[in-house]
């Protein structure tokens, strides 16, 4: 009989949440787009490494397909429709980041890892349970919307782009209606397996595995900071293309 594996996930919880506040304030704070695309470069290998290396091909390629675009987009002559374009996919540029530890923390982390971390720092019981339903609610809704998606495929309609771009009150009406309710009730689903899980009880939460902030996790931390203090310094001080 094979024996069970109790070994924590590694990195520490609180290292991915840390990487997660040190990568929005740096997306806020960084002007050149280069400086941006280093910065995604060093999130698509730690996925990479992580891995997950079919998600940071796809996100490589997309991340890249939108640089390209922004270039094409000054042989436009219309400057309105370029203009409004152009600042839609610089904030995709800026956001993709933020959702890729995101992505990494909700896929590498368990659940009760990291509500464990959480009462570990002293964390306040009104936001570690909101918490715990967002963790779940995201790769939920996720399912969701694929399982919407097959649903229309089948009664013929397109669920692409396009087809949203072509028909977009029938996408309304037969996709996001529907995602609509069912988010409504997930949030209500959740919200009851968490308060039956017990998170709101105040005695201390058990673990089956030893949740501890080791020194490799602390020189994981002090490698993000000079990561991002240097980014921060060659963004202010330096232009680049």
């Amino acid at each position: 009989m094979n024996r069970m594996d109790f070994k924590t996930s590694k990195p520490d919880p609180r290292v991915l949440i840390f990487l997660v506040i040190v990568v929005s304030v740096l997306s806020c704070m960084l002007f050149q787009l280069a400086m941006v695309y280093v910065l995604f470069l060093i999130l698509d290998i730690l996925m990479f490494s992580q891995k997950m290396k079919k998600k940071a091909i796809h996100f490589f390629v997309a991340y890249n397909i939108l640089i390209i675009a922004r270039r094409a987009l000054t042989l436009i002559p219309t400057y309105s429709i370029s203009m409004v374009i152009s600042m839609i996919i610089i904030l995709l540029l800026h956001v993709i980041p933020i959702y890729i530890v995101c992505f990494i923390m909700f896929n590498k982390n368990y659940m009760n890892e990291m509500i464990t971390a959480l009462e570990h720092m002293k964390i306040p019981k009104t936001f570690i349970i909101p918490l715990a339903v967002v963790y779940r609610y995201a790769p939920t809704i996720t399912e969701e919307i694929s399982l919407v998606r097959i649903s229309l495929k089948m009664r013929g309609l397109n669920t692409s782009f396009i087809g949203f771009i072509m028909h977009p009150m029938k996408m309304i009406e037969n996709f996001m209606m529907p995602l609509l309710i069912r988010s409504a009730k997930i949030a209500d689903e959740l919200s009851a397996a968490t308060l039956c899980k017990g998170l709101d009880l105040d005695n201390n939460r058990t673990c089956t595995t030893k949740v501890r902030f080791q020194l490799v996790d602390g020189c994981y931390c002090i490698a993000f900071i000079c990561i991002a203090v240097l980014i921060i310094f060659i963004d202010k001080n330096y232009i680049l293309l």
